[in-house]
């Protein structure tokens, strides 16, 4: 068993024209964890015992509905994320290649669950509102990637960038069904409109599930329309190449799409799979680090 070495960063700013920033994003890991409530061990009274790190998620979320309405709905869709994966602890203990599929439905299914969130914050607010969810769960070698909306998930794989998602735009599916092309100056007023996304109407959302395996020295890029609706992917992919780490990728994507106008909000998540590492836990013993709570 293995494990790898990350170097993870994000970053959200409300870019040159904004009033508000309705964008919201998360990184964190997810591990076994076992909470003492008593014990007659004084080195472990009142502490948490973490195992092996199960894995880690990366969310972004750009809202839309009016002023703090989309900041609201974006807020609601990422906390309800953290929530709803941390409540799924059973699927990562157990996951194997036959419950593959039912683990993906599961994550699936937390945008239907944070959909029903943001309706109810809608109604109680009196003010319509919805939000991108762009969430990418990896359990190495695995990536696990549910989307709805166009903000993007992004594969670097040597120096290609690849989009895993699809934009859920009416422009898309205009381009895929032929009816017009890229140079199609009608096309422009479409990109924006989206045909999926988590609240937004009565509409229930159609999750898009994507499973990737990754390698060592992938770079995976999470970010809102902020990012491409101002720097193009031959950009976006000699900025990732070119940068030292991934705070310093963050970075010089935010002040790349700044430089071009920053019309929107600007979120920008992205990590690098740095080695592969033997697994201190690969073993039968249980390993733990204790962290002192204090009340």
């Amino acid at each position: 068993m293995s494990k790898i070495h990350l170097d993870m960063a994000g970053a959200s700013d409300i870019g040159c024209m904004r009033s508000e920033n309705q964008d919201h994003f998360l990184i964190a890991d997810l591990r076994r964890q076992l909470i003492i409530r008593e014990t007659d061990l004084s080195e472990m009274k009142r502490g948490e015992l973490f195992g092996c790190r199960e894995g880690n998620l990366f969310v972004v979320a750009d809202g839309m509905g009016g002023h703090q309405g989309g900041e609201r709905a974006s807020r609601t869709a990422v906390k309800a994320t953290a929530r709803y994966v941390l409540d799924m602890m059973q699927w990562f203990l157990k996951l194997s290649p036959d419950g593959e599929q039912d683990f993906v439905d599961e994550l699936s299914n937390s945008l239907r669950v944070i959909q029903e969130r943001v309706w109810s914050q809608s109604e109680s607010s009196g003010r319509g509102m919805g939000t991108t969810v762009t969430m990418s769960y990896l359990l190495w070698p695995k990536m696990y990637v549910v989307h709805a909306g166009d903000s993007r998930c992004y594969l670097f794989r040597e120096q290609r960038l690849t989009q895993l998602t699809t934009d859920h735009t009416i422009a898309q599916q205009m381009l895929d069904a032929g009816v017009l092309s890229e140079d199609d100056a009608a096309l422009s007023r479409w990109r924006h409109v989206l045909w999926n996304c988590v609240g937004g109407g009565d509409e229930r959302v159609r999750p898009e599930a994507i499973i990737s395996r990754l390698e060592v020295g992938d770079v995976v890029l999470l970010c809102s329309d902020g990012l491409t609706g101002m720097v193009n992917d031959q950009v976006i992919a000699s900025i990732l190449s070119g940068s030292r780490s991934s705070d310093d990728a963050v970075a010089r994507l935010i002040d790349a799409a700044k430089a071009s106008g920053g019309k929107d909000n600007i979120s920008v998540v992205v990590y690098r799979i740095l080695d592969q590492v033997q697994d201190e836990c690969a073993d039968d013993s249980y390993k733990a680090t204790v962290t002192t709570i204090v009340e």
